[in-house]
């Protein structure tokens, strides 16, 4: 009933601003089935697949009045089917988005509230949408647009667990602080870039008078040559971790994109994170962190390598793929993709004197068929194999003699209702 009130209320107090408002209202259902058994990890000898089915529901609103002001707000459920009983009254509905945006000037806005922050192709800033919760910040941005299309963005955030009378400790596993300049510009006819800086702030976990502080700087070039479009972003960290070690890490992304046939498009690339030495660490933290960006999909579909940098052990990694677009009707496409995996650094194997272990981990292959009853409505069916090593064992865990498969079925229905 609490869900329905509040669906209730939000609507009948929009629906009284139509004659001088823009309101919009839309939705999104999403209910997807899974079958694991190889998902993130390899069987072992006599596991047993798991089978699921979550959802998501979410209901966002949007209003732009004739003034300078305008706010959003977005309420989602969340659920795992048959994790409440089908009688009972524990809460699941919550808020994902709730901002209001001041324009001081025609090109000049301020936004501050719970919101999506997403830039260039979302690696290390992302809305996560493949996670069932996605990823919203609580913060404040300045955005600034110029006439030939440029754009600025600053952004901050200052976050506390409760409210309190003195002190400002924080001691959940997220950011205190966070600070960010994005600009993004044309550089030519056929090339566009962007810079961000990131400087995310972590209290020490056993001294939390010492903030330590983590930047990153990266850029992201888009350059399209005729019918090829080269995409190439590097990215390096410094500062401190929230332990205080000094850090010193790279990440780089190349990719190349083109139409091979009228219903056939493909990128090869390949990513890099840098890793520890664990032979020989050294003094400072030098494995990538992806920060707050995209990790389903972009090192494949089965999400071995999501979270940077524990998931590849800190050794980081080395990901070339191949990705391929069928346009099999104006409704349907078909997706196949394969990636490689590689160590980029030493890591040792416990059950060999700590020798490192081979930095080959495994191959990856992606299929997932789209198909589209309607501007709103898809359905998504997908098929994902792991062949791992040995290696992959240390890292990952499982058996490579098993075999490692995954299968998921997703609908998706985004309507706008007004």
């Amino acid at each position: 009933m609490k869900k329905a009130a509040v669906i209730l209320f939000l609507f009948t107090i929009f629906s009284h601003f139509p004659a001088i408002a823009q309101f919009s209202l839309s939705g999104e259902i999403r209910p997807k089935a899974e079958f694991r058994d190889g998902y993130r990890m390899m069987p072992q000898p006599g596991s047993n697949p798991a089978g699921l089915i979550n959802q998501r529901t979410r209901l966002s609103l949007l209003y732009k009045p004739e003034s300078r002001v305008s706010m959003g707000v977005a309420v989602q459920d969340l659920r795992i089917w048959g994790e409440d009983n089908t009688l009972g009254t524990d809460p699941s509905f919550g808020l994902y988005e709730a901002w209001v945006a001041l324009a001081v000037r025609e090109n000049l806005s301020v936004q501050a509230g719970r919101q999506e922050l997403r830039y260039d192709n979302q690696r290390l800033m992302a809305i996560n949408d493949w996670v069932l919760s996605g990823r919203t910040h609580d913060a404040l941005v300045m955005k600034y647009r110029h006439e030939n299309g440029s754009q600025l963005h600053i952004g901050a955030a200052f976050n506390q667990s409760e409210e309190r009378l003195f002190e400002t400790h924080y001691r959940r596993n997220n950011y205190k602080t966070l600070n960010y300049i994005w600009y993004n510009t044309d550089l030519g006819p056929d090339i566009n870039g962007s810079f961000i800086f990131i400087a995310d702030g972590y209290e020490h976990p056993e001294n939390p008078e010492t903030l330590n502080v983590r930047a990153t700087w990266s850029s992201f070039l888009v350059m399209n040559t005729g019918s090829l479009t080269l995409r190439l972003q590097p990215a390096y960290q410094h500062g401190n971790t929230s332990r205080g070690q000094d850090i010193g890490a790279y990440f780089l992304l190349g990719e190349l994109s083109g139409d091979l046939t009228s219903s056939m498009s493909s990128t090869l690339g390949f990513e890099l994170f840098s890793g520890a030495d664990h032979l020989d660490p050294g003094d400072k933290f030098t494995a990538f962190d992806k920060l707050y960006g995209a990790g389903h999909g972009r090192n494949g579909f089965m999400d071995y390598f999501t979270a940077f940098p524990a998931h590849p052990g800190n050794a980081g990694l080395i990901n070339p793929f191949l990705k391929n677009d069928f346009r099999l009707s104006d409704q349907t496409s078909l997706g196949a993709d394969i990636h490689l995996f590689f160590l980029e650094n030493n890591y040792p194997d416990p059950a060999d004197n700590n020798r490192a272990i081979d930095k080959y981990l495994g191959t990856e292959l992606d299929l997932v068929l789209n198909h589209r009853f309607n501007d709103f409505t898809q359905v998504l069916f997908g098929y994902s194999v792991m062949f791992g090593s040995e290696s992959m064992e240390v890292i990952r865990g499982g058996s490579k003699d098993e075999f490692a498969h995954w299968a998921f079925v997703m609908i998706r229905m985004s309507p706008v209702f007004l």
